[in-house]
């Protein structure tokens, strides 16, 4: 060997360790990231993201296996819109891979019979080098497919190959652990659900009065602009706001006409029962302040509310957010003891009751709720159904807006409204 030669592989060898550095370095990061990430779409989204730097190319894609269906699918399509993809198991790169379990390593991709060229034709991106491996988790079963596209400089190397089976098996791993979280959020949210139900089946009355208070407060938070944990925190909170009514006396919930003072305080038992019922249920640590917000929509800003008299800032914001929105369902609706009030009282009593009872932020921003979007509420369990001649008339008006109007007859958003709401507006 020359000289020249000599200092040739030598060069070549040091700059495949510094590759090797390179990629090591940002495995180490990938793996920490990767641990602190939470939801199956967000760690999906960061899996593509570092394959695709780690490996210098130009597109990689995680494909999930539906094995019911035998289909792949993914959010996650680095350099593809947010639409979900979704294609048979038998199809493309990624079906073999699938079908085979093995690897596999093309140069070109349009040389290969088994590549499927749809996606270049629809996207218009073009496909040269393609690696797919499969992500299998530690009981050898395949949840889905690596497909990391075009090299940037060259094709894809045996060196790839084990850098993409390392990434793979903490991708597995992690995805694994997101899908069974998810199951049990599942679970967890339609236990909640069938629980309000319940809750509310207790009086006729009072029949889907948890489920709508959530979706009002959801329409408010939005508003307040809360992130998807906080809602995930007050819809639970809100669905689980009248719990302790199971503790109250079916004479006295369904008792017709005004309630007699001690029936009143009666009544007003279901707060503090609603706190220790759920004191005795084991919430993750993000759910932890649930049994306290959802005891806590009867206090008020003032302090003259129950069970325990806070006021100002030691009620909890989700709190106050559903207290606005029990009221308003509370007094939209038939109860035992008076029909639903008017719309220009209803948003009066809300109003008048800012700055004492209720938060002046979070009435300010069940103000700026959309009509359409309370009346889409407040008639999804009925045999009614919003026109789209009404949706169009009702598009941008907001409570604010829609309260303004009050006294012209002659406004078509008046006229459409009533259809809806028969107590009218005013």
């Amino acid at each position: 060997m020359t000289k020249s030669e000599y200092n040739t592989v030598q060069d070549e060898q040091a700059e495949e360790a510094g590759e090797w550095k390179r990629k090591l370095s940002l495995i180490l990061s990938y793996s920490s990231k990767l641990s602190a990430s939470s939801g199956l779409s967000n760690i999906l989204r960061l899996i593509a993201d570092e394959t695709k730097e780690i490996l210098n190319a130009g597109r990689c894609s995680v494909y999930l296996l539906d094995r019911e269906k035998h289909k792949l699918y993914s959010w996650v399509s680095h350099g593809l819109d947010k639409r979900q993809i979704r294609f048979s198991a038998t199809r493309g790169l990624a079906g073999a891979t699938v079908s085979t379990g093995e690897t596999i390593n093309i140069k070109d991709a349009y040389n290969d019979p088994r590549f499927n060229p749809e996606f270049d034709m629809r996207t218009g991106y073009r496909t040269r080098s393609v690696l797919c491996m499969p992500l299998v988790n530690q009981f050898g079963e395949t949840l889905g497919v690596f497909q990391v596209l075009n090299k940037k400089n060259g094709v894809f190397s045996t060196q790839d190959e084990e850098v993409l089976g390392l990434l793979s098996q903490q991708a597995s791993a992690a995805v694994e652990n997101s899908m069974l979280y998810d199951e049990l959020k599942k679970s967890f949210t339609s236990f909640i659900n069938t629980l309000a139900q319940a809750i509310d089946a207790r009086d006729p009355m009072t029949s889907g009065h948890s489920t709508r208070v959530s979706s009002y407060s959801q329409l408010i938070a939005e508003q307040m602009d809360y992130s998807s944990e906080e809602m995930e925190v007050l819809n639970y909170a809100a669905l689980l706001h009248d719990l302790g009514k199971i503790g109250v006396k079916e004479a006295i919930l369904t008792k017709p006409g005004q309630l007699e003072p001690e029936e009143q305080e009666h009544i007003q038992t279901h707060a503090a029962i609603t706190r220790k019922i759920l004191e005795q249920i084991y919430f993750q640590h993000e759910f932890r302040d649930i049994p306290k917000i959802a005891s806590a929509h009867h206090e008020n800003l003032d302090g003259t509310g129950y069970p325990e008299g806070l006021k100002g800032e030691e009620i909890p914001e989700i709190a106050r957010i559903i207290a606005v929105a029990d009221v308003f369902d509370a007094i939209t609706y038939k109860r035992h003891y008076r029909e639903p009030m008017p719309f220009e009282k209803v948003i009066g009593i809300i109003v008048s009751d800012s700055g004492k009872k209720f938060d002046p932020v979070c009435v300010d921003a069940f103000l700026n709720l959309n009509i359409y979007e309370l009346l889409k509420i407040m008639t999804d369990e009925t045999d009614v159904s919003i026109s789209e001649e009404a949706e169009e008339i009702f598009e941008g008006v907001t409570i604010k807006q829609f309260i303004s109007l009050m006294g012209n007859n002659s406004s078509p958003v008046l006229q459409e409204f009533v259809k809806y709401y028969p107590a009218g507006c005013t």
